[in-house]
């Protein structure tokens, strides 16, 4: 059994190199009821996903705000579970997409 799409597209995943040095890459998130999880490309044909990470009462989002990032600038959001605080997932989008993200983020089903 499937769980229904909540919503999906392309977003940026940041992340820090161990050198101190951030970098961004694009990646498809898809948001399920129970489930968030991002690929390199759009899925297709049960394609595995390159990182899950489940959705319930533990599930946290911490709000980071606008930040640049090599002259742009992102709007920050770092998604974790409270038990497992150092396997988070950090997003950021372009300024104009922002609004539609927060919403999706913020309202989604537990």
């Amino acid at each position: 059994m499937s769980s229904k799409v909540v919503y999906e597209g392309w977003m940026v995943r940041y992340g820090r190199r161990k050198i101190g040095r951030s970098f961004i890459h694009m990646r498809y998130f898809v948001l399920e009821s129970r489930l968030l999880a991002y690929y390199k490309r759009k899925p297709q044909d049960n394609q595995v996903p390159i990182k899950t990470m489940l959705i319930d009462g533990n599930c946290r989002v911490e709000d980071r705000g606008l930040k640049t990032h090599h002259g742009h600038m992102v709007y920050v959001l770092s998604v974790y579970n409270k038990k497992e605080k150092y396997h988070r997932i950090t997003l950021r989008k372009y300024k104009q997409q922002i609004a539609v993200f927060k919403c999706v983020v913020y309202l989604a089903p537990a």
